[in-house]
């Protein structure tokens, strides 16, 4: 998916929270602002992502306060709080006449935590509302086909917190078949290692890495290491934005993927077809169908 002038509003959104957790000084979050949309002046919106051009926000910040990871304390917080819930969830997906249906669209659900964009929520009762509605486009019987094929799954994790209904998905699926790609680096509130370790992943599933900071799965910028895993895969689950946002770029060389997220923004449900708020598990086949979404064989 190519961003659009639409997106650019949004990425100074980002540079101001991000900012305010770097520093509560007004005068060096102006300078933030000031800088990143500096940076973004001439930049073309079409060439690139949305998740790889927001990145110019984030380093932004970064670098004009020395903050490696201001969202540290808040991932720690999403882990605790979404871990408190995990018993009860996990009882219910045991309980289930459909675990994967119910697992998946708890997956799904996680994808409300996402600090990056400030968004409010009460987590225990979007949660539990949003397994009730289940999905608002799916291809269900599609996605348990290739699931029962597979031998080699590559989950392309999201958010802090998320990971732990994730969690739910991966114990479904099968851990021992599961390869899991986390951040390499610090960016906002993305899955990294040490986020495995507190919410109970390490030991359950292979963790690996992308070899990079950057938002999603950026071809140009992942590890030859993270490129070998997506190519070995025969299934891959990429949940969130950012992962959709780089992995559609990638037409048909990704074709074993699934698409798995909250729909958050009205360009994302244009690029769908689908409604802003909607839960969605698509194939990348579909969207290539529907949406003419072609690129270059990695």
């Amino acid at each position: 998916m190519k961003a659009r002038n639409a997106c650019l509003s949004c990425m100074i959104a980002q540079a101001y929270n991000t900012s305010s957790r770097c520093t509560a000084d007004a005068a060096r979050q102006r300078a933030i602002l000031d800088e990143t949309m500096r940076r973004y002046l001439g930049v073309p919106m079409d060439d690139q992502s949305p998740a790889v051009l927001s990145q110019i926000s984030f380093e932004a910040c970064r670098e004009v306060t020395g903050v490696h990871d201001p969202y540290l304390e808040d991932k720690r917080a999403a882990n605790a709080a979404a871990m408190e819930l995990y018993p009860e969830l996990h009882e219910r997906v045991g309980a289930s006449s459909d675990p994967l249906h119910d697992a998946l669209v708890l997956a799904v659900a996680g994808n409300i935590i996402d600090l990056a964009i400030a968004q409010q929520y009460d987590m225990r009762k979007s949660i539990v509302d949003r397994l009730d509605h289940g999905f608002d486009r799916a291809e269900t019987e599609a996605f348990r086909a290739a699931v029962a094929s597979a031998e080699r799954i590559l989950y392309l994790a999201d958010n802090a917190g998320e990971i732990v209904f994730d969690r739910l998905l991966i114990e479904v699926l099968g851990p021992e078949r599961i390869t899991l790609m986390v951040k390499g680096g610090p960016i906002v509130n993305d899955v990294l290692a040490e986020d495995i370790e507190q919410v109970g992943l390490a030991g359950m599933v292979r963790v690996v890495d992308t070899g990079t900071n950057y938002f999603g799965f950026p071809w140009e910028y992942v590890s030859e290491a993270a490129r070998e895993e997506f190519r070995a895969a025969d299934l891959v689950i990429s949940k969130g934005h950012a992962n959709f946002e780089t992995v559609t770029d990638l037409g048909e060389a990704a074709d074993q993927t699934w698409y798995l997220l909250k729909v958050k923004c009205a360009e994302v449900a244009r690029e769908i077809g689908v409604r802003n708020g909607d839960i969605v598990l698509i194939s990348n086949a579909t969207m290539r169908t529907s949406c003419g979404v072609d690129g270059p064989r990695p």
